[in-house]
């Protein structure tokens, strides 16, 4: 729906949601250059695929995707970004954060935080280090394209 809309409209911004975060990123090779061709900003909405990346997981949660409970393939994929997280002592939404600001095409991040505590721990955690090792690692673990843009 996205490419047909901007086939046919000039856009000056686009609000994308949960098609281009740590978990998914299938707009990366064919919606983000598209955008990026076209000067079209883009606000990334769902970087935390409706809950699924906004905590830690543990094994037996059952947290959410796409505002439904997460399917098996997503958790256990989910679960894995954890776990590399967990090696560097990142937590997941910060490094799930991290990942949607990082690319050249995202002009901003929307987060629908509830409460100004929420809005602080966010802004922490865009500011929280994280060793460029954990994206090599998410890389050579195929949890991240080798392309997809990093901090």
């Amino acid at each position: 729906m996205v490419h047909d809309l901007l086939a046919r409209a000039d856009l000056d911004a686009l609000l994308l949601a949960g098609r281009y975060s740590l978990l998914d990123t299938s707009a990366l090779n064919t919606l983000l250059p598209q955008l990026q061709k076209k000067g079209v900003a883009l606000a990334l909405g769902g970087v935390f695929n409706s809950g699924i990346l906004a905590q830690r997981l543990q094994p037996g949660d059952r947290p959410t995707f796409n505002y439904q409970a997460a399917p098996g393939p997503w958790l256990e994929r989910a679960l894995q970004l954890q776990s590399h997280c967990d090696r560097y002592e990142v937590a997941l939404p910060a490094a799930a954060l991290q990942f949607a600001l990082a690319h050249p095409a995202a002009s901003l991040v929307l987060l629908g935080a509830r409460d100004a505590a929420q809005w602080h721990q966010a802004r922490a955690m865009a500011r929280q280090p994280i060793d460029a090792g954990l994206w090599r690692d998410l890389k050579d673990a195929g949890l991240l394209p080798a392309q997809a843009p990093t901090p």
